[in-house]
């Protein structure tokens, strides 16, 4: 226990760092937020745009559980969503509450943890899949940055190594499961292979996946306007995922100073500034989300993924949901 709180105080005083060095370094402009207050339409918009994207990757999660045998209603996946919004604030990296989701999805399923564990991480793992290939899907609508930054090209290429890497992975899944394994892995190879066997859902988890990061672009797209209208550019937009992938380094907690130098570096590859200040101005919105998700943590934990019923009763379910 001790050890651990040293750990996560080391990895706080390395965000402050950071977040200072960045302040007086002049990469960080703190009075440029005041542009939240000032254009609040445009924030208020952005906060709405916020609970859309929280819905639809909500619904991602739902939907990888059903094709492996599982319910989880909407609202219960929404507010699982929001508890882990709530720990990202404080875990190392911003993927941090995904351990608390999987701790909380797994309640009640005695016997079947490691099938509902590996299919929330699958659930992250399309949604990291969809934030690497978005930019490369919105990298044609602006040649003038792929021609004038050479290193984005490297960047892309990289993450598109990374997105292959990943699909060879899930595609992969149904040879790996055939091998003499363990126990363990073995059930998390043949969940895979269930999910990998369901096309309709894997697609409807990609597709969610990406209008969830095109939501999330759009948030940041917003908030890059009203904080600082004069130095906003929609190129911004391939950028954006980018950065999100930076934040997600376990390095400190939430991603906190990490993601302000990678947002502050991309935008400065590209000519632009203000990408600091606009993942700032991201972090208030996940705030009020973890404070939401504060509430639902406070209720305590209890069985929110059941085994799948019947069809009739598995469609009700679903249609609550």
């Amino acid at each position: 226990m001790h050890k651990q709180i040293f750990f996560t105080g080391i990895r706080l005083a390395i965000a402050i760092c950071l977040l200072v060095y960045l302040g007086t370094s002049g990469a960080i402009h703190w009075p440029a937020l005041r542009g939240l207050a000032t254009a609040w339409p445009m924030a208020l918009t952005a906060l709405a745009v916020y609970g859309a994207d929280v819905v639809v990757t909500s619904w991602r999660l739902c939907v990888l559980l059903r094709a492996g045998g599982f319910q989880l209603s909407l609202r219960n996946s929404a507010r699982l969503t929001l508890i882990g919004s709530f720990f990202n604030l404080y875990l190392p990296g911003a993927v941090g509450g995904d351990l608390i989701k999987i701790y909380y999805a797994t309640a009640g399923n005695h016997g079947r943890k490691p099938e509902v564990a590996t299919i929330v991480l699958l659930d992250r793992m399309a949604g990291l899949f969809a934030m690497l290939t978005w930019p490369v899907l919105a990298m044609p609508f602006f040649p003038q940055l792929w021609q004038s930054a050479p290193a984005l090209r490297i960047i892309l290429g990289l993450a598109v190594a990374a997105a292959v890497a990943m699909a060879a992975t899930f595609v992969g899944s149904r040879i790996w499961a055939k091998l003499p394994l363990g126990r363990l892995a073995a059930k998390v190879l043949n969940t895979l292979d269930c999910c990998r066997r369901n096309p309709r859902a894997s697609l409807l988890a990609l597709a969610a996946s990406l209008v969830a990061h095109t939501l999330s672009v759009t948030v940041m797209l917003l908030l890059a306007r009203a904080i600082d209208p004069a130095g906003f550019s929609w190129a911004m937009a391939v950028l954006i995922p980018l950065g999100f992938v930076a934040n997600t380094l376990p390095l400190t907690p939430g991603g906190l100073g990490v993601g302000e130098a990678a947002f502050d570096k991309l935008f400065a590859l590209a000519g632009l500034q203000g990408g600091a200040e606009t993942l700032i101005g991201w972090r208030m919105l996940t705030i009020l989300a973890g404070l939401a998700g504060l509430v639902f943590y406070l209720q305590g934990r209890k069985r929110f993924v059941h085994e799948r019923a019947s069809e009739s009763e598995l469609e009700m379910v679903w249609e609550r949901g």
